[in-house]
């Protein structure tokens, strides 16, 4: 009787396992959506809409983490570090960069739902900027390794500057929130910030072989083929050798600034008489200025000198398609 009891016994116990172990199979994969509430513009809940149906027609669930404010970094930090599914981020570049920074540390990978005003990470990626065929290239689960950019252990996927243009950046960031995030208020903001004053930074440049000192307007940095390719043609094959990008800008003048400015918006900035674009794998900026405020992917973050700079060789892994 025993023996018939015990075999009863290992027989529900199984048939248990079987049952849970079909129930986790039936388990649909979720995505942990990262989307700033307090940025961008059009209609979060109609995004966050179109964003559920699209995961919804591959049996995907979702998971809204709505970021903002004083929260953005802390709760991205905890999700990319407690949430057990795929990390997705629906924003722009400056939201992107936050989740990047965070999966960099854990070697996560992300995927990304373009939803900013010029969204260059997702573009030079060739990640679609509609949402269901988005949504598709995150769900197939194909990983690129990605380049970025450092520096002083702050990481950017498009470019980091200082001078002219952090200045143009910050008062970007103002007149977006006084008058909307559009194209429009960027071209606007561009060229006031143009026509203002700019003093000339002396710096020391210690990048691999060469050593010198310059009079600069803007020291820039980019890692963004397709960005730079809108800049300087010089600039953008810095990335095909696998180097940094670096761009250095003297301008005394506001007929120096306009024709350095017809230069950049008909893609010629390395042809403009007081521009200097050369590649380097790594970059040490001195200066004597206590502090310098310098744009990444569009914020602005204080430093103190010297900046260390350098490229990060496939240090992301993000979801993109698969490259024929």
């Amino acid at each position: 009787m025993r023996r018939y009891l015990a075999k009863i016994r290992g027989k529900r116990r199984i048939e248990v396992e079987l049952k849970a172990a079909k129930a986790m199979a039936r388990v649909e994969p979720i995505a942990h959506i990262v989307t700033n509430q307090g940025s961008g513009a059009g209609d979060k809940s109609a995004l966050n809409d179109q964003i559920e149906a699209a995961f919804s027609s591959h049996r995907w669930r979702v998971e809204f983490i709505l970021v903002g404010g004083d929260d953005l970094l802390s709760r991205v930090r905890r999700t990319v570090a407690e949430a057990p599914g795929t990390i997705v981020v629906a924003g722009g570049d400056g939201t992107i960069n936050t989740v990047a920074s965070e999966c960099l540390k854990v070697n996560r990978p992300f995927g990304i739902l373009p939803a900013g005003t010029f969204n260059y990470v997702a573009r030079n990626l060739g990640l679609p900027t509609e949402v269901s065929q988005a949504v598709a290239v995150i769900t197939a689960g194909h990983r690129r390794p990605v380049d970025v950019g450092e520096v002083n252990g702050h990481i950017f996927l498009n470019n980091a500057g200082f001078g002219l243009y952090s200045d143009l950046v910050e008062q970007r960031e103002r007149d977006k929130q006084r008058y909307g995030r559009n194209r429009l208020v960027a071209v606007y903001s561009g060229a006031r910030s143009l026509l203002g004053a700019h003093p000339l930074y002396e710096v020391d440049l210690e990048a691999d072989d060469r050593h010198e000192r310059r009079l600069t307007t803007t020291l820039f940095f980019g890692c963004n083929a397709l960005q730079l390719e809108n800049v300087s043609a010089a600039a953008a094959d810095c990335l095909r050798q696998g180097k940094l990008a670096v761009l250095s800008l003297r301008v005394h003048s506001r007929w120096d600034i306009a024709l350095a400015t017809f230069a950049a918006l008909t893609g010629r900035l390395d042809q403009a008489r007081h521009t200097d674009a050369f590649c380097a794998s790594a970059v040490r900026v001195h200066t004597r200025r206590r502090a310098l405020k310098v744009a990444i992917d569009g914020e602005i973050v204080v430093m103190r000198p010297p900046l260390d700079v350098r490229l990060l060789v496939g240090a992301l892994q993000i979801f993109t398609p698969v490259q024929e």
